[in-house]
């Protein structure tokens, strides 16, 4: 990264099995054109909390 430059921030966004790809493409959009870098989660159980799986994507990286 350059020096003085500044990263965008991101912005994850959950594909629920009740948004159509054309809400989702608004979503995208709409958070990108504030800047914002998208990282779209397409797949999983949206009713899981997200604090476990975070903790077991930090448990297998640390394992292994």
């Amino acid at each position: 990264m350059a020096k003085g430059a500044i990263s965008k921030p991101t912005y994850y966004l959950w594909k629920t099995e009740d948004m159509s790809q054309e809400e989702l493409e608004e979503q995208k959009k709409y958070w990108m054109s504030l800047g914002f870098r998208i990282v779209t989660f397409l797949d999983g159980n949206s009713n899981k909390d997200i604090h476990e799986g975070l903790k077991a994507v930090i448990k297998n990286h640390l394992s292994g």
